[in-house]
């Protein structure tokens, strides 16, 4: 009897002991989240700083008009390239096959289309074409775009991601894309790819089979996104938000993805601060970065710019015919996404 009252008393001690050890680290990690909290509703905001490289897919709201097969405006009617259809006949259109399966279930002559050009949807009504039993629109079009950029930066306290530093645009068109729904990706065995007096660019090994985050916000300034893991590779310690006033022409650094996968700073120039079009002017100056890369590449577009301990930008464009020159802009516009 005192045996099994021993082993009940010892089972009930076990029980309290996990108990309390549970309610340690809830508290803990409440205490964690509530400093972030309280350091970003003070004046002062917080970040962890990335620049790592990703594999980038997303699948346009609409379906994104980047040709015409013949210049007769009958198969055109109001159409222009760079336009985004919406709908045909009232029906939504996610991509090119949606067009293709609307037009030969109503089997018309003509159709109906919604359409968006410069934030504001028009309507027309074009001609179909019938080629072998099949109705088509006489134009092409996009649906899907992939690539590769570099992450800026993440807010631990809404799990949101900013990477790009400038909008995903059509290859063709140059039109900012609506973008339905758009996934991140890890990318391995990076490589890059120098051209002689060219924009070089990245080249990398994506696991398209698994997205890291996703994103449905696309603008000029960057995308933004969530991670569906919270313990990303946060390599770097949390970093305060420079303002705009904080940005001195001269030394800085920018975070970017070696080939052996780890984060590193490389040296730049500030050279000019263009506040009334939220960028400014960069060099880069490290010799390690111009063997690396030969200066400033494409997929590149979104690295951390940071300045006496502050992340005060992003890396968005380079100069076509000198790629050791570009711009970033400030992380403060970038946030507002």
């Amino acid at each position: 009897m005192k045996q099994i009252n021993k082993l009940v008393i010892s089972i009930f001690l076990i029980f309290i002991a996990l108990f309390c050890t549970e309610v340690i680290f809830k508290t803990k990690d409440k205490e964690i989240l509530e400093t972030f909290r309280n350091e970003n509703s003070s004046k002062k905001q917080y970040v962890y700083p990335l620049g790592n490289i990703v594999g980038i897919k997303a699948n346009t709201d609409g379906a994104l008009v980047i040709g015409f097969e013949e210049k007769n405006i009958e198969y055109i009617g109001g159409l222009k390239i760079g336009d985004n259809i919406i709908s045909i006949e009232g029906q939504k259109i996610n991509n090119s096959e949606d067009i293709t399966n609307i037009i030969n279930k109503l089997q018309r002559d003509e159709v109906n289309i919604l359409f968006e050009r410069n934030n504001i949807l028009k309507k027309d009504k074009i001609k179909t074409k019938k080629e072998n039993n099949k109705y088509k629109l006489g134009l092409w079009v996009r649906d899907k775009i992939s690539g590769i950029g570099t992450l800026t930066c993440y807010n631990p306290i809404t799990n949101e991601f900013y990477a790009i530093g400038h909008g995903i645009c059509d290859m063709d068109t140059e039109k900012l894309l609506n973008i339905k729904e758009g996934n991140i990706y890890n990318a391995s065995n990076i490589e890059i790819l120098k051209k002689d007096n060219n924009t070089g660019q990245i080249k990398a090994i994506i696991d398209y089979n698994n997205s890291v985050g996703n994103f449905y916000i696309n603008s000029n300034d960057g995308i933004k996104g969530n991670f569906y893991n919270y313990n990303y590779n946060f390599d770097l310690p949390l970093i305060e938000i420079g303002k705009r006033d904080d940005i001195k022409v001269g030394d800085a650094y920018i975070l970017f993805q070696s080939k052996e996968g780890n984060i590193e700073p490389y040296e730049i120039k500030i050279e000019k601060i263009i506040k009334e079009e939220n960028n400014m002017l960069i060099k880069v100056v490290d010799d390690k970065l111009i063997d690396y890369t030969g200066g400033i590449v494409k997929g590149m577009s979104g690295a951390p710019i940071i300045q006496n301990n502050k992340l005060i930008g992003s890396l968005t464009y380079v100069f076509k015919h000198n790629s050791k020159k570009g711009y970033g802009i400030f992380i403060d516009e970038m946030l507002k996404l």
